[in-house]
């Protein structure tokens, strides 16, 4: 049987390779060739989702690739923009390994984790404001926009740490709930098994003192 190729995850593998390409080019000064491959990692974004809809081919792994290609984007918008000498972008990039953190110990704790309201606003305000800090380096008039820019997604960036420490807190919260009915339901069954046998030992036990009554008179 042929097998049908996954147009989605397909769209996102060259998204994550586009990133690693634009960095190069940018580090290497290929300037046209770096904001060509940006802007496909940019528009595949959202053709990788419209398609995995269209098509009904959402999977588990392509959820999963999808977040990685959004994190191997951020990283080639920072790593470029810290080795030109924007050096505060190295804040930008803690903040976002600190949610990173939270959220891959959580889903591999709990098996769970979702983005947060505060999550979103986050990150549309992010990437505007990495690319600003990259060409920045380039052309030092636009800091001016940049300043701004990162002071706001700093911002969203530890409420969104909050969040998903909150997020995780309830998980924990939740999975000691669990766990505590599950003793719970255990003990209250070993004691009602403990009853019944209890009772039924102790049936036994006058049956026996009856039939020794009967045999003597």
């Amino acid at each position: 049987m042929k097998k049908i190729i996954n147009v989605p995850n397909a769209i996102t593998i060259t998204r994550i390779i586009s990133c690693i390409m634009a960095m190069i080019s940018l580090l290497s000064g290929n300037i046209i060739s770096s904001i060509c491959f940006y802007a496909y990692g940019a528009i595949s974004d959202a053709f990788d989702g419209f398609f995995a809809r269209k098509l009904n081919q959402v999977t588990e792994i392509g959820k999963k690739l999808d977040a990685v290609s959004d994190k191997v984007y951020a990283l080639s918008l920072l790593a470029p923009g810290i080795v030109l000498g924007n050096y505060a972008l190295i804040v930008t990039l803690i903040l976002e390994s600190i949610i990173t953190g939270i959220n891959t110990y959580s889903y591999s704790k709990y098996k769970n984790t979702y983005t947060e309201k505060i999550g979103k606003k986050k990150t549309i305000m992010l990437f505007p404001t990495m690319i600003l800090g990259l060409i920045a380096t380039k052309v030092e008039e636009l800091y001016l926009l940049f300043v701004p820019a990162f002071i706001a997604s700093s911002k969203l960036q530890i409420d969104s740490i909050f969040a998903y420490e909150d997020q995780l807190n309830k998980f924990k919260q939740e999975n000691n709930e669990n766990t505590n009915k599950e003793v719970k339901y255990n003990n209250d069954n070993s004691y009602s098994n403990y009853n019944s046998y209890n009772n039924t030992n102790n049936k036994c036990k006058k049956l026996v003192r009856k039939r020794d009554y009967n045999d003597r008179y």
